[in-house]
């Protein structure tokens, strides 16, 4: 807990989702007031139930200019998490409707709050911005040597666009800006229903709904690095208050785990039997995808994560259950 956001009027746009609605609550227990602005699209007011008639909520769609308006009125901060969250299928079959949507939002947002005087905005981008071959763990450096990662080039570049924006607003207006970059959030407030889901979400979907065996595509040996979204909310935060500077931070835990593992971690948890098949005929992505948090480090010494990723997969796990209910329930081809 912190006294930094005490009595701080604060908009969370995105609040109703994965990382946001943690963060509502990261900030309202600070004795922050706070306003959230979604759309609900993705996001679900039932991810609030735990605050539910402490802060202020907007259904907004936030590309509309005037919306933007109203969200930012009367702020002294702003956490920017809105966004357009669609799965990389279709993310990269639609680069131009990718770019135009979420740099709208972000060019709006950060105008409007420019405008209205808001002393402190933070810019949500993604480890899309790198492109494809960076060194690994890579370093913030690496989104200046050439194009964003070709699967998400339309929202990767809307990202580094948001990101060039705030950094210009930062030197030319005094605005006090933060920019996270992250990458593979997870955690039980995540939209189920979403077509094309994330691999944590796909592959408890696939356990819910009774695969088996269970074909992983790929050796397994494939590392990535995941984070609670509670813990991302957090350190979102804490990178406002301490490090507004405007230049861009990777955000996460340097923890890499192995796909296999996953999958273990998570045939565990459902109780799993049946046979777990990888096949190396198929596709698997990079050996390794991970961020070189030294400047994450750096500015923020003492955070420390609060899920092991044991307890968080327990945890998403069962939230997926419960939502799903019966087998039946689950999507087939999930």
């Amino acid at each position: 807990m912190s006294d930094f956001w005490k009595s701080s009027r604060v908009l969370v746009t995105g609040g109703c989702g994965l990382i946001g609605s943690y963060l509502v609550e990261h900030l309202l227990a600070d004795g922050a007031t706070v306003r959230v602005a979604d759309n609900l699209m993705s996001g679900s007011l039932d991810n609030l139930r735990s605050c539910a008639g402490q802060f202020e909520f907007c259904q907004l769609n936030l590309r509309d200019w005037s919306a933007c308006e109203k969200a930012v009125r009367d702020m002294d901060a702003v956490f920017d998490l809105a966004a357009r969250t669609v799965g990389i299928g279709y993310s990269s079959r639609h680069h131009g409707e990718m770019l135009h949507d979420s740099l709208t939002i972000s060019m709006n947002m950060i105008e409007a709050a420019r405008q209205a005087g808001v002393e402190r905005f933070l810019v949500t981008s993604s480890s899309c911005v790198y492109p494809d071959g960076s060194p690994v763990p890579t370093p913030e450096s690496a989104a200046e040597c050439n194009s964003p990662e070709a699967p998400n080039a339309g929202y990767g570049w809307a990202k580094r666009i948001a990101e060039l924006e705030a950094g210009y607003f930062a030197r030319e207006y005094g605005l006090k800006v933060a920019i996270v970059r992250l990458v593979n959030a997870y955690g039980p407030r995540y939209h189920w229903d979403h077509e094309e889901p994330h691999v944590i979400p796909a592959l408890i979907q696939r356990l819910l709904a009774g695969e088996a065996p269970l074909l992983i595509w790929g050796s397994g040996r494939q590392t990535r690095s995941f984070i609670h979204g509670s813990d991302v909310a957090m350190l979102m935060k804490l990178m406002l208050e301490r490090a507004a500077n405007g230049e861009p931070v990777n955000i996460g835990r340097r923890e890499e785990t192995t796909i296999a593992d996953l999958v273990s971690h998570l045939t565990a948890i459902a109780g799993y039997q049946g046979q777990t098949v990888f096949d190396t005929s198929k596709p698997e992505g990079p050996a390794r995808k991970g961020l070189d948090l030294t400047r994450q480090e750096t500015l923020i010494p003492d955070f420390k994560p609060r899920y092991t990723l044991r307890q968080g997969l327990e945890e998403t796990y069962e939230a997926a259950r419960k939502h799903y209910g019966p087998k039946q329930n689950v999507r087939s081809g999930a």
